[in-house]
């Protein structure tokens, strides 16, 4: 076990000695254990005693460089997504969660991430998804699923993921 945790921060430090500090940090990528959901999908503890749930992450929204504007390519996406939620009535939440990449100053790019969310949320709404299961937030920058250091890398980062929450009993 000593062995395992040992190599386990070796690499960690490894990789963020050579500016790979969000896969060193990802909880999960090189102990074997499960990376925990993000905050905004955790449920109220009193909700999770009665019931469970469910969250399938639908296809993520790109965005170009520093702008909150929906590409045409970004509206394949939501239309799909618009498909998917409007045919399942046991879904309870929706969450629209914006994010950046590293360009930029951190408030910044919290706020193009809120902006982000904010027109993803609206499209689902003129599209007939019920505003009030839909909850938009901004992560700006911490969240990356790439590197941001090549121009494709940055490009993923530019994204607004949703995830479509159901319950069951």
């Amino acid at each position: 076990m000593q062995k395992k945790i040992t190599t386990t921060y070796f690499l960690a430090a490894a990789l963020t000695l050579i500016g790979m500090p969000a896969i060193a940090a990802t909880p999960g990528l090189w102990d074997g254990a499960a990376a925990p959901p993000p905050d905004s999908l955790r449920v109220p503890d009193q909700e999770m005693a009665q019931e469970s749930f469910k969250y399938v992450p639908l296809s993520p929204v790109y965005f170009d460089n520093d702008k909150a504007t929906i590409t045409h390519e970004g509206q394949r996406s939501l239309d799909a997504a618009v498909a998917y939620l409007l045919q399942h009535d046991d879904i309870k939440r929706i969450l629209v969660e914006g994010h950046t990449n590293e360009v930029g100053s951190e408030a910044y790019n919290y706020g193009l991430s809120e902006r982000r969310a904010k027109i993803v949320r609206n499209y689902l709404t003129v599209k007939g998804v019920d505003p009030k299961l839909i909850n938009p937030i901004g992560k700006g920058e911490q969240h990356p699923v790439d590197q941001n250091w090549t121009r494709d890398g940055r490009r993923r980062n530019q994204r607004v993921s949703i995830y479509a929450i159901h319950w069951e009993r």
